[in-house]
């Protein structure tokens, strides 16, 4: 009966940064719709898949233009994080979403003028991160068609 190396047990690797911090920094970007901080939370080469998109947002730029879009079409638009899991170099993270539609909204079909409507909506993300702290992989879960539906548009 051997004795396992430290390099060969089966331990998560630990985040270096603490992923609630992370979101806690998202979160706040997000309410002083600050697009560059936000962004710059995510990896230069980052994957997001969000239910809004067919594809998946590809790279920082790709997530600063979807952020920029979001505010644009909600400038009232505001954040709260509910709760944070992590564990290693993933978490998940539960948040509520509210603003009003009193802008132009980008959508893959086109832009849609603003409606004047309330929108609210709670979701989830699940997140994997680098070395440095910054977000590599996330999925976005909320429902689209509610959003819409809020909206008027369908």
């Amino acid at each position: 009966m051997g004795v396992l190396a430290p390099d060969q047990t089966a331990a998560k690797e630990k985040n270096p940064v603490s992923a609630k911090d992370i979101y806690a920094r998202a979160a706040e970007a997000f309410n002083k719709h600050d697009a560059r901080t936000f962004a710059a939370l995510y990896a230069p080469d980052a994957v997001v898949y969000d239910p809004t998109y067919p594809q998946p947002l590809k790279g920082r730029d790709a997530i600063l233009q979807d952020f920029t879009d979001f505010v644009r079409a909600f400038p009232d638009a505001q954040f709260e994080l509910l709760a944070v899991l992590e564990d290693g170099r993933e978490a998940a993270g539960e948040f509520r979403v509210s603003g009003n539609h009193n802008g132009p909204l980008a959508l893959p079909t086109g832009e849609v003028p603003a409606t004047g409507k309330p929108l609210s909506f709670g979701g989830g993300a699940f997140s994997r991160f680098n070395d440095q702290g910054e977000i590599v992989e996330e999925h976005r879960y909320f429902d689209v068609a509610g959003q819409l539906s809020q909206l008027g548009l369908v």
